[in-house]
């Protein structure tokens, strides 16, 4: 399993603090190494259809084949909103 951002979301997740990317960033790599149970289905919310929770933050992702595409890093406070 991969993760890819979008240059969108790249942008988003460098505007963030270096400890929230650090955790980011971890979380991730966990994730390749012990399976997709935390992510979480989204239904009626194309083109999301996962959403992964890191302490405040969310991030929004699209499934292609073998890998996730996140689509946005936001703060739980607004990424719903879009």
């Amino acid at each position: 399993m991969q993760f890819i951002f979008s240059n969108q979301a790249e942008k988003e997740f460098l505007k963030l603090d270096k400890n929230v990317q650090q955790i980011i960033t971890k979380k991730l790599q966990k994730i390749k190494q012990w399976g997709w149970f935390e992510l979480k289905s989204l239904v009626n919310m194309l083109p999301y259809t996962h959403r992964l929770r890191v302490g405040d933050y969310r991030l929004l992702l699209a499934e292609c084949d073998e890998w996730y595409i996140v689509l946005s890093v936001w703060h739980r406070s607004v990424i719903y909103v879009e």
